[in-house]
């Protein structure tokens, strides 16, 4: 080999080595610069062992005292615990029959409080983020009542208090969706009737039906199968004429026994009803159902656990969309529930989407994360180009 591709192998040896020192530097750079993003972040919301102090200066709790065998003795244990991961004081609302929630809440803004937690089931949930919708103040859950079914679907701690007091006070910020309903007997009803909130699913017909059958005292006792044993009741009722339109002006008659519409679509037991009803998509899924007796009921079931099941002769029908408003009329007045409390009856309803209404606390952490979310997802995934709205083709039965 003559000296000239010795030198040359030489020099192209010499950029090789010169091209991997300049892309090791680079990647160096960049893990410094997200090091010290990460530093940044962590230091503007309390995350890590940044030590500067408190995050929140004002922390308020609503609590549901009627969800407590002993009241004193959780508030106790929330004041030691707040004070030994923050050091930041505790003040305690509770909640009334009269007033769940909504004006405790308000209270707790008018008082200062930069982090409002409610310690409740579902329905105090709502209520206090019916309270801090749009404000810019801070919301965490304590877990308390049966289903818990937002807390399940923003996957926090549910049975240990240390780890959810741990992600109201040092978790992440995260934006939350939540959904606003109207109903009414009529038209003009509608227009001027207040807004409801929910966060978790609103239900019209069966499932409402269920709710209010449901026995307050097996409920405490057994938690959320005492709804299962209420709907063994409910199986063969009559279906009801509903009218379904869509922003698009997309409109639809057609039978059902329940109408649910899903701001996210966890249940207890490891079941996701909604696949597509996520806490931050901007997005309502809507689920009419129809079935004919026991056996119907058994399709639905069916096809929800797999969506390519069809069954014959067909006793069910399943029909979904995604949208960001649905309007309902039904042709005899039905139950109507939010979160799992019933809303007496209507004919008209109107449910709308909140984007991002909420700046909720949730975990920073995996070992903060719910433990019993592992279950395998069950129901049908929905998926169409029109990214506002799209509708299944599943469930089209035939009418005999």
């Amino acid at each position: 080999m003559d000296l000239t591709a010795v030198l040359a192998i030489i020099a192209i040896a010499l950029i090789l080595i010169v091209v991997v020192l300049l892309v090791v530097a680079i990647v160096n750079v960049k893990a410094q610069r997200r090091a010290v993003d990460e530093l940044t972040r962590r230091r503007s919301t309390g995350l890590g062992e940044v030590d500067e102090g408190p995050l929140f200066s004002h922390l308020a709790v609503v609590m549901n005292p009627s969800k407590h065998d002993d009241p004193e003795l959780f508030r106790e244990r929330v004041r030691t615990l707040a004070d030994r991961l923050a050091g930041i004081e505790v003040h305690f609302l509770d909640t009334t029959r009269e007033d769940p929630g909504y004006g405790q809440a308000v209270q707790a803004l008018e008082d200062g409080a930069d982090l409002v937690i409610a310690a409740g089931g579902d329905g105090t949930v709502r209520e206090v983020a019916a309270a801090l919708a749009h404000t810019g103040v801070r919301m965490a859950i304590l877990p308390v009542g049966t289903g818990n079914l937002l807390a399940r679907n923003l996957d926090l701690p549910l049975d240990d208090l240390e780890k959810a007091l741990r992600v109201a006070l040092l978790g992440r910020d995260s934006l939350v969706d939540m959904g606003w309903m109207r109903i009414g007997d009529g038209e003009d009803a509608l227009e001027n009737a207040e807004k409801r909130a929910f966060l978790v699913i609103a239900g019209v017909g069966a499932d409402a039906e269920v709710i209010g059958a449901t026995d307050a005292k097996m409920k405490r006792r057994i938690g959320w199968p005492a709804y299962v044993v209420a709907g063994l009741n409910k199986i063969t009722g009559r279906a009801f004429e509903v009218s379904v339109s869509l922003p698009s002006g997309r409109q639809a008659d057609m039978e059902a026994r329940t109408v649910l519409i899903g701001n996210v679509g966890r249940l207890p037991g490891g079941i996701t009803l909604m696949p597509d009803a996520v806490s931050d998509n901007h997005r309502l899924d809507v689920l009419v159902l129809s079935w004919r007796g026991a056996a119907g009921l058994s399709q639905i079931i069916a096809r929800l656990v797999r969506p390519a099941v069809n069954p014959r002769p067909q006793l069910s029908t399943m029909e979904q969309a995604l949208t960001t408003s649905v309007r309902l009329v039904t042709s005899k007045p039905q139950p109507v529930q939010l979160d799992g409390d019933t809303e007496g009856r209507a004919t008209h309803l109107l449910a709308e989407v909140d984007p991002g209404a909420l700046m909720m606390r949730t975990p920073a952490r995996p070992e903060d994360r719910a433990s019993d979310d592992e279950a395998a997802r069950i129901g049908p995934h929905v998926s169409g180009s029109d990214p506002v709205e799209t509708q299944t083709q599943q469930g089209a039965a035939e009418k005999s």
